[in-house]
């Protein structure tokens, strides 16, 4: 009995060679790539097609395309192969384990990043990577563990604990002197870019949906939105009570309320195959914990910041 006409299926060097011709366009490239001759690469891929009963390449003169059959199983097979990685690259850390965490640049420069000192006297075992982005983690291919996420609602198929609750907060130079929602027709309003329709959402809740403003200013982070609001050049759609953790937010007058029943929350989320993860499991009981005792503080902030620029 030939290696692909194993009963557990193609072999592992079959697999590869596939993975590897996908990624690559090309037997030959992907032969480099492996250390092997093009026609051990060949030799592979027919192979594995005749195990599978389709073709999984369309063969050019210098390159190879995947047919939609070989597309669909390379999408699953790169992710295997990326969770194997990721299982090994575990097992040989030994006792030092390590998570990925894929969280928004302004909660992990004003919150999570003057803690984790906390949390690694308690896990001194457990090394944490962070990676501060506004795109949504894959937890297919990025190699991340857990996310940290500002949404409405958890996502779906996900395992998720809520971290805190947070509602939209309008805040501007004081040199503005806004009274009512009304004056933001003659200013600039600045949006943070992954949340762009924050600020058509709020003006609706206000019952404001035609109002037009002066013009529109786009940040990628909610750092760069306080610190553009603050040079007084717009008003800053942000979240309250997170906000006023920014230095930059202490230069700032919050200068109405926004309208009841719109918000979102702060999650934080992983696969339920991560659930048994000592380092995801520790990690989550810390942050949840840690969050718990600080939303009294957070509270009180929010407060006196509101007492103190009440217009």
């Amino acid at each position: 009995m030939g290696e692909m006409d194993s009963p557990i299926g193609p072999s592992h060097a079959a697999l590869r060679a596939f993975r590897e011709a996908a990624r690559q366009g090309g037997f030959q490239a992907a032969a480099r790539a492996l250390g092997v001759t093009p026609s051990a690469i060949s030799h592979q891929i027919r192979g594995l097609e005749a195990a599978l009963g389709t073709a999984l390449f369309v063969r050019g003169v210098r390159s190879v395309t995947l047919t939609a059959q070989g597309a669909a199983l390379y999408a699953e097979i790169h992710a295997g192969f990326a969770r194997i990685e990721q299982a090994l690259a575990r097992t040989r850390a030994g006792a030092r384990q390590q998570i990925k965490v894929s969280a928004l640049a302004f909660f992990t420069q004003y919150w999570l990043a003057p803690r984790l000192a906390d949390f690694e006297a308690a896990h001194p075992n457990i090394a944490i990577a962070i990676d501060t982005t506004n795109r949504l983690a894959d937890f297919e291919s990025d190699g991340v563990d857990v996310a940290i996420r500002n949404s409405e609602a958890a996502a779906p198929g996900l395992i998720a604990r809520k971290l805190l609750d947070v509602r939209p907060l309008v805040l501007c130079a004081p040199s503005l002197a806004l009274r009512t929602p009304d004056d933001l027709a003659r200013c600039t309003l600045i949006q943070i870019a992954p949340r762009a329709d924050a600020w058509a959402r709020w003006l609706d809740a206000a019952g404001l949906r035609g109002l037009a403003p002066r013009r529109m200013l786009s940040f990628d982070s909610m750092p760069a939105a306080l610190e553009a609001a603050a040079a007084g050049h717009g008003v800053a759609l942000v979240w309250d009570p997170l906000a006023w953790d920014a230095p930059m937010a202490a230069r700032l007058v919050c200068p109405f309320a926004s309208p009841q029943g719109i918000g979102a929350a702060y999650f934080l989320v992983y696969p339920r195959r991560n659930r048994d993860q000592p380092a995801v499991a520790a990690f989550t009981a810390w942050i949840v914990a840690a969050m718990a005792k600080d939303k009294k503080r957070l509270a009180r902030l929010a407060r006196a910041h509101a007492a103190q620029h009440a217009t």
